[in-house]
């Protein structure tokens, strides 16, 4: 049987607009080597060990990139 390994996020610090409530969030089946290579590659020296802050970065610049596809 498969265990399922999971990564909770669990705190969000940004400013709140009046639309925004917070979430807990669970990642599951995320393979180990792919968790170390972007703490070691992006987490740890862009975000300075920040798992939150980076999540947050990358979904928001997702968002921009999309929006600015879209926009074409």
């Amino acid at each position: 049987m498969h265990e399922k390994r999971t990564l909770s996020v669990q705190r969000f610090e940004n400013t709140l607009t009046r639309n925004d409530f917070f979430v807990d969030l669970t990642i599951y089946d995320i393979p180990v080597s792919l968790l170390e290579d972007f703490s070691e590659h992006v987490i740890n020296p862009v975000y300075n060990g920040e798992v939150t802050e980076a999540i947050k970065d990358l979904m928001r610049k997702a968002i921009l990139k999309q929006k600015l596809a879209t926009n074409k």
